[in-house]
């Protein structure tokens, strides 16, 4: 009987888990957009001439989609971190060109950016490299959410106490280790939502890509649109599929996120009561 009891408390324990509130939902949408595709194809509703159009938008394109995904992210982390670092440093050398550096990005439309970065940058540079625009481009794309990441993790920075620093030099650490041990874990907590955020709206914004003919998930859906012509059932159809799948790729970066976030979340902090 005990050990019954054992085994059922384990069982609620990893039913009301807040990971395995986000994995599950997760696993469910996945599935069932998956399935909805799968039984579409089966019962007829997407033919065999609209599944030979839907191919390249659901590989090629979002093949590419998710690699300038990562590649944007990566690069606006980087530079959202040590631009919003910078900002709170007290250093006015380096403050001051970061602040202006985020004004000016984020007052340009990301579309500008990608297409200077395409047709003006590889002519400054002298580059004869054919990819060298794309490249360029997504460089610009990480620059200008690294722009809006810069203002969170400063946000982030500044959300610690000051005592807490002082009180961590009373101790005997090192400003590395403060750094390590106090700052950098609070700030991580505290920027993980915007930042869910912000991945959510870069993953969409990489369709400005499809301006300089960047084959990703858009381009592939445009083309495939045309190829439809005459058919505006069929052209309905492919634009219903890559919304689902930027839905379905924008959904499993924040609940990812959303699960790193309840993984470092600190029980009864920053809690609300209503």
């Amino acid at each position: 009987m005990g050990a019954r009891r054992r085994v059922r408390g384990v069982g609620h324990a990893i039913l009301v888990h807040p990971l395995l509130n986000r994995i599950l939902p997760l696993i469910c949408v996945v599935a069932g957009i998956l399935l909805a595709i799968a039984l579409a194809r089966l019962w007829g509703f997407i033919g065999d001439r609209l599944w030979i159009l839907l191919q390249a938008p659901l590989g090629i394109g979002l093949g590419n989609t998710v690699v300038f995904s990562v590649s944007v992210i990566v690069i606006g982390t980087l530079i959202g971190f040590f631009f919003g670092w910078a900002r709170v440093s007290g250093h006015p050398i380096v403050a001051w060109p970061v602040a202006v550096y985020i004004d000016l990005i984020r007052g340009i439309p990301a579309l500008v950016l990608i297409i200077f970065a395409n047709f003006w940058l590889p002519f400054f540079l002298g580059s004869r490299d054919p990819n060298a625009g794309l490249t360029f481009s997504v460089i610009a794309l990480g620059m200008h959410t690294g722009a809006y990441q810069a203002e969170i993790f400063r946000a982030g920075f500044q959300s610690i106490p000051r005592g807490q620093v002082e009180a961590a030099a009373a101790v005997g650490l090192s400003r590395w280790q403060s750094m390590r041990f106090v700052i950098l874990p609070q700030t991580f907590r505290v920027s993980l939502p915007a930042l869910g955020n912000e991945f959510a709206t870069v993953i969409k914004d990489t369709s400005l890509l499809s301006a300089i003919g960047a084959a990703e998930l858009s381009f592939w859906g445009r083309n495939s649109a045309q190829s439809a012509f005459g058919h505006l059932d069929w052209v309905f159809a492919i634009w219903i599929v890559i919304a689902l799948v930027y839905f379905l790729i924008t959904y499993i970066i924040t609940h990812v996120v959303g699960a790193i976030e309840e993984s470092v979340r600190v029980p009864g902090l920053g809690s609300v009561s209503v």
